[in-house]
């Protein structure tokens, strides 16, 4: 049972991130059995440790947003998981940010409608093999 309910979000993610590689020009992700194992596993671990925080952290935006918030919510969960995995790249210019001792890694100015879109796309995917899986 506890094995069912890890494997499944890694698989289901493996998928998404292979489909919405496939068909998003901006995201970019080696299409070797290595790194979409590696990328689905930490994705499934990003969105099992820092998802909730996030949603806790952002409740009052999702609540007047209507929920429109929650696809942010997973562009930075793509972009936390594509800064630790090196096959995955979302591409675009760069900028970075450096204020009161945080250090924002580089991110890519353009990349963040190529992040939302993607984020969108492994979301919906997501979706649809969860229901199909359960």
């Amino acid at each position: 049972m506890i094995i069912k309910k890890f494997t499944q979000p890694v698989a289901s993610n493996a998928i998404s991130l292979f489909t919405a590689s496939y068909f998003l020009d901006g995201f970019l992700v080696e299409k070797t059995l290595y790194t979409l194992g590696i990328g689905a596993i930490v994705l499934s671990l990003v969105n099992f440790i820092v998802k909730p925080i996030l949603k806790v952290i952002t409740f009052p935006i999702n609540v007047i947003t209507l929920g429109f918030f929650g696809v942010f919510i997973n562009a930075i969960l793509l972009f936390i998981t594509a800064y630790f995995v090196k096959g995955i790249e979302i591409t675009g210019g760069t900028f970075s940010i450096n204020a009161l001792g945080i250090v924002v890694p580089e991110m890519q100015l353009t990349m963040i409608p190529n992040l939302i879109l993607a984020a969108f796309v492994i979301g919906i995917i997501n979706w649809i093999l969860r229901k199909l899986i359960l």
